[in-house]
């Protein structure tokens, strides 16, 4: 794995590569009217070559952009990494260099002459040698990394390279562009091991495997019939295969610090009754907030672990009572107190419903009684008649509605009359 030398040893690998295999010269054999200025590999950028080097035979290799290597992004190495584990991804990068040249007082056929040498070069060169990278900056650690590193030619269009050399703000030089890849930078990110295993379960037993299909959460209703339960009230859960062991409910909410077990009570293999805690139990109306909550099942087996269903999701509606029940002074504001059971928790949104009017609470009241309901006040209206009145805590609307036996009525509890003295 390279580290964050990398990129400096690759830079410093192509121009050793250059300056050991590019001519100095062509020769008299070769062409007349030999070079006699001193040749150079140089990594600068574009507009300071000639400032540096204002006359001599120059071939200037620069890195203008690194780029992610997609095929390697998020992947891990396998030689750090086991199967289950997972490990920090090395940094992935593809470098794209320019490689210029410049003839001996700026003479063009002598900058060609070195142009097609490099080009030549790195042609030959399409994986660049290992031991060139550990000869080169051996710190860098490139030689030892799990990919080769190519050097590939990167056409550019016309007016890709016209852009390119209008950044640089110099005047256009015949260049070619190359891409290097891949280069794998250590993270340094920790990773994750398990330990080894002693054991595999009880005995080392191994793990248990159960042919039988588990059984199926499909909903749970209240069996009042209402959109929602209220505490000391049944839910009715349907779904299959309820007939295959012991069957205890787990029941979840986002502001309860873990999960609440219930008994469970199976009617036969589709369906089961589960009994909330009555208001009136200790410390209920304080860790049970109103809202929308999950319920999964557990299924215990002789000899076998526990085996945990789907989960559904049910709706726990507050209890309110509403004072005052009548106001004889039509046409004026009111103040309306409302008893909320469960309490209310700090963070929990809460409307008060007047008609089908909402209405912002002026005042939420939590006593640190955790058996005691929470007390809301709101301003209503003075308009003549009778209004229902909802809390809504979290979405989930407290029931202004009675039921005796299969008659529905408005709970005139939950009603106020405006009207004249």
């Amino acid at each position: 794995m390279s580290t964050d030398l990398a990129i400096t040893a690759v830079t410093r690998t192509l121009r050793q590569i250059l300056d050991d295999e590019v001519a100095d010269k062509w020769g008299p054999e070769v062409l007349g009217g030999d070079l006699t200025k001193q040749f150079v590999v140089a990594n600068l950028p574009p507009h300071k070559v000639r400032d540096l080097h204002p006359s001599q035979n120059v071939v200037n290799v620069f890195l203008y952009r690194t780029d992610l290597n997609a095929a390697w992004r998020n992947m891990p190495l396998p030689s750090q990494t086991k199967g289950g584990e997972s490990g920090p991804a090395p940094l992935a990068l593809n470098l794209e260099y320019l490689v210029t040249a410049y003839g001996e007082d700026d003479r063009e056929d002598a900058a060609h002459f070195f142009l097609a040498q490099a080009m030549r070069v790195l042609h030959d060169r399409g994986v660049l040698p290992r031991a060139t990278f550990k000869t080169v900056l051996p710190k860098a650690l490139v030689h030892l990394q799990i990919e080769h590193v190519t050097i590939t030619p990167k056409p550019l269009s016309i007016e890709e390279m016209s852009k390119l050399w209008s950044i640089f703000q110099t005047q256009f030089r015949i260049s070619a562009a190359y891409l290097v890849t891949v280069l794998l930078i250590d993270s340094r990110t920790a990773t994750k091991s398990a330990p080894p295993v002693l054991t595999r379960g009880p005995e080392d037993r191994g793990f248990t495997a159960i042919a039988s299909l588990p059984p199926v959460l499909d909903f749970a209703r209240p069996a009042t019939g209402f959109a929602a339960v209220r505490l000391g009230e049944e839910l009715v859960v349907l779904g299959e295969r309820f007939d295959i062991g012991a069957l205890t409910a787990r029941v979840r909410h986002p502001l309860m610090t873990g999960a609440v077990v219930l008994p469970v009570t199976v009617v036969d293999a589709t369906r089961m009754k589960i009994t909330l805690p009555a208001a009136s139990d200790a410390n209920v109306a304080s860790e049970w907030p109103a809202g929308f909550y999950t319920l999964a099942v557990v299924i215990e087996r002789p000899d076998l672990p526990p085996w945990t269903t789907n989960e559904v999701s049910f709706a726990l509606a507050p209890t309110i009572t509403v004072d005052p029940l009548t106001n004889t002074n039509p046409g004026s504001d009111f103040e309306v107190t409302l008893e909320s059971t469960p309490q209310v928790r700090e963070d929990q949104s809460v409307i008060a419903i007047w008609g089908s009017t909402q209405f912002t609470p002026t005042s939420i009241n939590t006593p640190n009684d955790p058996d005691a309901p929470t007390t809301i006040t709101f301003d209503a209206p003075g308009e003549l008649g009778l209004h229902r009145v909802r809390l809504r805590i979290d979405g989930v609307d407290s029931i202004p509605i009675q039921k005796t036996g299969e008659v529905m009525a408005f709970d005139p509890a939950q009603s106020v009359e405006v009207k004249n003295p």
